[in-house]
């Protein structure tokens, strides 16, 4: 990253420390005196969502203080359409991008909040991505990942006093069996925020190492402390990574090393980065354990959307499924029923009303592979179907003779 007038110019790998190129943003604006900033990444090569998070939502924070910014996006077309499809251009300059929430079924776009509605709306959208993206993961781990980003996303409301809510994106990579949540605000800091209740915490280090403790929180009447303490947890147990970046603080977790220092470069807010790996057969029960006992959260995100009276899950194919004429919206679909079968254990009620027509690649994609992977007692025992057209119920029959026929 380099400076020249009002430009900063961001060359090649775009990634690691976000603090140099905040420090210069601070000097343009605060030194220099400019109001218009270029933000120039027509050289970059690659663009790290930890990276872009951090500095897209500084940039938000700015536009408060009649900051203008000017994006120009990478030569590269692939990078330029991963920074408009990641919403980061449009954080930045929300007049000249538009919001890209719902155009990608298989990434999570970032995404600001500044009310509880907006905030559970962005947890919910990042569960229903993980549910369609992440194959094999069971309902105790879903609840151990919903429980651990609604605490990093609530700190942003409840503790960080930021006018700009927080800027959150979700990040799954199913072939190295991790997810990764990037939550960050402009708000108080860690530190500040601890030992404001906190008058025995002398110093911002020690306030720092004191947040991922158990049931450290600056107001025991009104929290339990456990929300950045279990996140890491969920880190930690998995073999994953954990970063918090807070006004003169980090601390960074690597698999068997926990590092807090003092930063030379302030952070005007709180940066979080919870990359868990889900592939861990006990992350809950490992994970959530506060006061020596394992913590079950209740009415989860299954529960809230998907359970009904009859102990089944209701899967209403219209809600859940934006197109059904293409193979790959079938994968999606197969990964999330098979995800919410629970390892095979629960019924699903597949409601078609309103659904006219689907292809037969789609119906093969889904039922036909969920036939050959259940067998056909399971299959029987599992899958229950109401309002099916007779059209499409005959493409679902000759898919799964079409897979019983090779499978034989």
């Amino acid at each position: 990253m380099r400076s020249d007038g009002n430009h900063l110019f961001f060359d090649g790998d775009v990634g690691g420390d976000p603090l140099p190129a905040l420090a210069a943003l601070h000097n343009l604006i605060h030194r220099s005196g400019y109001q218009d900033i270029v933000l120039d990444f027509r050289q970059a090569q690659r663009l790290w969502p930890a990276y872009m998070i951090a500095l897209v939502t500084i940039c938000r924070s700015y536009r408060s203080e009649k900051v203008d910014f000017e994006i120009l996006l990478p030569d590269d077309r692939k990078m330029a359409g991963l920074f408009v499809n990641t919403n980061w251009a449009h954080i930045v300059s929300p007049e000249k991008f538009e919001c890209k929430d719902d155009r990608n079924p298989k990434h999570m776009a970032a995404r600001q909040f500044l009310t509880a509605q907006e905030h559970f709306q962005a947890v919910d959208d990042s569960l229903s991505l993980i549910l369609g993206t992440v194959p094999g993961i069971d309902r105790k781990r879903i609840k151990a990942l919903e429980w651990a980003l609604n605490e990093i996303t609530d700190n942003v409301l409840n503790h960080a006093q930021s006018q700009i809510g927080g800027v959150m994106q979700v990040v799954t990579f199913p072939k190295r069996g991790r997810v990764e949540f990037f939550v960050c605000d402009a708000g108080i800091t860690i530190p500040r925020s601890l030992r404001s209740g906190r008058p025995d915490i002398k110093d911002d280090i020690s306030a720092i190492r004191a947040a991922i403790e158990e049931g450290v929180t600056r107001n025991k009447q009104t929290n339990q402390g456990n929300g950045l303490y279990g996140t890491f947890k969920c880190c930690e147990v998995s073999g994953g990574e954990f970063t918090v970046i807070s006004g003169l603080t980090s601390l960074r977790h690597t698999p068997g090393h926990l590092h807090a220092s003092r930063n030379t470069i302030p952070f005007a807010g709180t940066f979080v980065r919870a990359a868990i790996g889900y592939e861990f057969d006990h992350l809950l029960e490992r994970a959530l354990v506060f006061g020596g006992k394992q913590h079950e959260p209740g009415f989860d995100y299954i529960e809230r959307h998907y359970e009904n009276d009859k102990d089944r899950i209701e899967f209403v194919v219209r809600s859940e499924i934006a197109a059904f004429g293409s193979r790959d919206a079938g994968k999606i679909a197969f990964t999330k029923i098979e995800n919410l079968m629970n390892k095979g254990s629960t019924p699903i009620e597949f409601d078609f009303k309103d659904i006219p027509l689907i292809t037969s690649s789609f119906a093969d994609e889904v039922f036909g592979r969920l036939f050959v992977k259940l067998g056909p007692i399971r299959f029987t025992q599992l899958c229950h179907f109401k309002n099916v057209d007779p059209t499409i119920r005959a493409l679902i029959d000759r898919a799964i003779s079409q897979r019983m026929r090779v499978s034989i």
